[in-house]
């Protein structure tokens, strides 16, 4: 009998293998390629939005280093103008645009692309703009800047931007590349600022401000991220009203230490910071600002008298109250420095022959004051005039005043007066020293600026600035040697003598004799009215002078990233 015989199977089995194999390469080839692609847009190009925030962000700081430049500049007597064009100079890389090409504040510095990182994967943009004095605090005349910094990262793989990259308000074949936000991508390319072939911002917001709009080609594919900073000038000389790094020796027994706002008006009287008053009462708005003085000692040398209507400070001092009377607070563990103060440059300055000076047309810009050196001590009566408004500019407030700035150098002492007329805004340095009567310092200003005007484009506008001790700055120029300068200041025969200046002499000994009262502020060496404690010598800090003073650097106040 002959054995079953069963159909073979072998070439089933081989059969399924081969399927099996093929839906596993398929399932495998799928999943790398997935993978792949997601690698590129994580890894690489999320590393890359990173890195374009880290130079976005370099970028600002080298600007903000070049403001602060602009800042040591103007300390040392230089106009804003003259400031910037020493720092943001063509053999520094600054350049500045047409006007017709430059952003909508100006002026505008721009400086050619900062790199770094391995191939150069890395760089900043940078823009810095002057604000317009619209954009700036009412009465400072300080410049403000923007500054705009695009980082970018070059991006390596395959260039595309992700897994949603459609387009809005697209219904027809177009572009990404127009003037408006419609027209942008969405997903991953917004999110991301990443541009494959171009960049995307220029050509729907050209320089940020809506100018230059066009279409320019990127090198490699990459991400760009832009912040935008605004760098406030500090202005902390005159902050507090008192700052001595020495020694203090006031006020008198009879006298006080208060502050004040002019932009409310006049200095209100001694008695309003001396009794609290409800918020209810109408002279509230006088007493909430009366006790808002600083007094700052740099060591522990002080001594008073007289009440003090705000804080004290002092660096190793034992100041309590009572036994002196302060209002504010005490702190005796506050170590500062007041640098010493470089005298302006004065190359380009004219030579004053005569001490009566008349301001020209061109002073009446703050960013352009006259300049001028007086190549001797002043033994007799400094009188500077200002301009007035023309019948051109107004015919119903020609003959008033208008505010004018001007800059003098006195290479030598001062014994004689200074006289500036109303609206004038004049900072005198000086190299020696001062030995003069109160009543020699003649400022014809007034708190509120009543009566005197600004050019604003050539339009006449009410004054914004409000204090008539700002009016008058006073600049000691430290000696190169290190020695000492003397302010003595003596109010002379007669009562009701009153000082309306400031003072900045980080290297003068100012000592203040009489009864007269100090309208401003005063940073100086040591300071001493009438002797230890002893004499009337009251001193009024104007709280609008905070923002008065060349800047000692700038802070940046705003941070904000740019995502459109």
């Amino acid at each position: 009998m002959q054995p079953l015989r069963y159909p073979t199977e072998s070439g089933s089995a081989i059969i399924c293998a081969l399927c099996t194999i093929l839906i596993v390469s398929i399932v495998g080839a799928a999943v790398l390629f997935n993978c792949s692609t997601r690698y590129n847009v994580t890894a690489k190009q999320v590393e890359g939005w990173k890195n374009a925030l880290y130079a976005a962000e370099g970028g600002g700081d080298i600007a903000l280093a070049a403001v602060r430049g602009v800042a040591s500049y103007m300390q040392s007597g230089d106009p804003p103008s003259v400031a910037e064009s020493k720092v943001f100079s063509a053999s520094k890389g600054w350049t500045s645009p047409a006007a017709s090409a430059a952003p909508t504040p100006g002026p505008s510095f721009s400086h050619a692309a900062y790199t770094s990182g391995p191939n150069n994967s890395l760089s900043a943009i940078v823009t810095i703009d002057r604000l317009p004095a619209s954009a700036c605090p009412p009465g400072d005349t300080n410049p403000y800047y923007r500054i705009r910094s695009a980082g970018v990262a070059k991006l390596s793989g395959l260039s595309r931007t992700g897994m949603d990259d459609k387009l809005l308000g697209m219904a027809n074949t177009g572009t990404h590349f127009a003037a408006g936000s419609s027209t942008r991508g969405s997903g991953d390319s917004l999110l991301r600022k990443i541009d494959l072939a171009y960049d995307h911002f220029r050509a729907t917001y050209g320089d940020g401000d809506g100018n230059n709009l066009q279409a320019v080609a990127v090198l490699n594919p990459q991400v760009t991220r832009r912040i935008e900073l605004i760098a406030v000038p500090v202005t902390a000389d005159f902050f507090g009203g008192m700052k001595t790094s020495t020694l203090f020796f006031g006020p008198g027994n009879a006298s006080q230490i208060d502050s004040f706002d002019s932009k409310l008006g006049g200095y209100p009287g001694a008695s309003i910071a001396q009794n609290p008053v409800a918020p209810s009462d109408p002279n509230y708005q006088y007493y909430a600002v009366s006790r808002e003085t600083t007094v700052s000692v740099g060591t522990g040398n002080f001594s008073a008298g007289g009440p003090i209507y705000g804080n004290v400070t002092t660096n190793g001092g034992h100041v309590t109250s009572p036994p002196y009377n302060i209002s504010g607070s005490i702190d005796n563990n506050v170590p500062f420095t007041v640098p010493p103060l470089p005298g302006p440059d004065t190359s380009s300055f004219s030579t004053l022959s005569s001490t009566t000076v008349n301001l020209p047309q061109s002073s009446e810009n703050s960013q352009t004051p006259a300049t001028y050196v007086y190549a001797r001590s002043l033994t007799g009566t400094l009188t500077i005039n200002g301009q007035t408004v023309s019948s051109s500019q107004s015919s119903t407030l020609a003959g008033q005043p208008i505010e004018t700035y001007v800059t003098i150098v006195i290479q030598g002492d001062i014994t004689g007066g200074i006289q500036v007329d109303k609206g004038v805004n004049a900072k005198i340095y000086f190299t020696g020293d001062i030995a003069t009567k109160a009543r020699n310092i003649v400022n014809n200003n007034v708190d509120g600026a009543a009566g005197v005007y600004s050019l604003n484009g050539g339009s006449v506008s009410t004054s914004q600035i409000y204090s008539r001790a700002g009016h008058l700055e006073l600049y000691g120029i430290s000696p190169t040697n290190g020695s000492s300068q003397t302010v003595n200041i003596d109010a002379g025969s007669g009562s009701g003598i009153s000082i309306y200046a400031t003072l900045y002499a980080p290297s003068a000994d100012v000592t203040v004799t009489g009864s007269p009262d100090w309208y401003g502020a005063v940073v100086a060496k040591s300071f001493q009215g009438n002797g230890n404690g002893g004499g009337n010598t009251s001193f009024h800090f104007d709280i609008e002078l905070t923002s008065l003073g060349a800047p000692t650097d700038y802070q940046i106040a705003s941070y904000v990233e740019d995502i459109r």
